[in-house]
């Protein structure tokens, strides 16, 4: 994330008129009735624990946005969608992008075996679909 960052700011902080989006998705958990069943109240724990972390990812965009205002970026250029996950991750870039009419995304690629195998079939998919979009892969 990093290195897209950097690549959006040398690239687009001295453009006025560039508009920023940051974009993630997040898995929903099912709703449970955990009173009900002593089960799944022993699940109770670890939903807490999902739930901070959405938070933490949502503040995370935040922080991003706050990171791109303090290298130049005007508070009108830059916005963020953090939106529930309801088709696969290549499908919720794809249909965001033809929604917002987007010129450019920037796709980054997380360090680690499984997620650059993961990463990469994203890629693949936003590749092979958008058509009259420069993709820009940080890696």
């Amino acid at each position: 994330d990093d290195k897209a960052l950097d690549f959006v700011i040398k690239t687009f902080a001295q453009h006025k008129e560039a508009r920023i989006t940051l974009f993630n998705t997040y898995t929903t958990m099912p709703e449970l009735d955990i009173k009900e069943s002593p089960v799944l109240a022993k699940m109770r724990g670890g939903m807490v624990s999902l739930l901070a972390e959405l938070r933490e990812k949502e503040a995370g965009l935040k922080s991003t946005k706050g990171f791109l205002l303090e290298k130049g970026f005007s508070d009108e250029q830059i916005d963020y969608i953090f939106k529930k996950r309801v088709k696969p991750i290549g499908d919720e870039i794809i249909e965001t992008m033809a929604k917002g009419r987007y010129r450019v995304i920037v796709l980054s690629r997380q360090p680690g075996k499984t997620t650059r195998l993961f990463a990469r079939s994203v890629h693949n998919k936003v590749l092979s679909v958008l058509k009259d979009v420069t993709v820009c892969i940080a890696v």
